[in-house]
């Protein structure tokens, strides 16, 4: 029985022994593959990130509140009404009518200024050459009678040209023998300021009247 007993108890350390020794290997092996996983495994990227932290803005204060102003009113509101205007369309070859342009023309050359009036000191007057119109045979048997006023142009020389009627007498007989007979006639000269004769004509003609009187008896 002992010897039973001995038996068992050598068994059972055998098995305890090989437990250990079996685990002791494992742990063994455990550490060597762990140590081998730790020497192979390859580096971890890793990547800093640098947070900035903001400055903490304060809060502005509240605008003052609005000022109430006394503005003036709108001015009233015009409406306008729509014009709508008939507008015919413009006609792709319609025939347009061409205005001719007038050139321009030179400006007029200005007149010139009249010379001045003569001065005198003696107008002209009825002398020993001048020669009274014949009086008009009918004008005579009809009586007619009047003052003919006329404008001519007295030369230096005394002679009368340019004669025209100013004023009627009344009577176209009287008035055409006034013209022929003074045309050609001679008056005494105008003499101006420096004693020598002096013409008469436009702008400043000499005018008179011619008296027609018959004679009575």
């Amino acid at each position: 029985m002992y010897y039973a007993t001995k038996r068992n108890n050598t068994k059972t350390r055998l098995i305890g022994v090989a437990g250990v020794v079996f685990a002791i290997s494992g742990a063994g092996y455990a550490i060597a593959n762990g140590f081998g996983l730790i020497e192979n495994k390859a580096p971890i990227e890793t990547e800093v990130v640098i947070i900035e932290e903001l400055d903490k803005v304060e809060d502005e204060p509240p605008p003052p509140p609005p000022v109430d102003v006394d503005l003036p009113p709108p001015p009233p509101q015009v409406i306008l009404p729509d014009f709508v205007f008939d507008t015919p369309p413009p006609q792709e070859n319609a025939i347009r009518e061409v205005v001719a342009v007038p050139k321009p023309q030179p400006p007029a050359a200005a007149k010139p200024a009249p010379p001045p009036r003569p001065t005198l000191t003696k107008r002209p007057a009825v002398g020993r050459r001048f020669k009274e119109p014949e009086y008009p045979a009918a004008s005579r048997r009809a009586g007619e009678e009047g003052e003919t006023r006329v404008s001519v142009c007295v030369d230096t020389d005394g002679r009368m040209s340019n004669v025209k009627i100013v004023k009627s007498s009344g009577f176209e007989r009287l008035d055409d023998q006034a013209i022929k007979a003074l045309t050609n006639n001679r008056l005494d000269p105008a003499i101006g300021s420096d004693g020598k004769p002096i013409a008469m004509c436009d702008p400043y003609p000499y005018e008179f009247t011619y008296v027609w009187t018959l004679k009575k008896g």
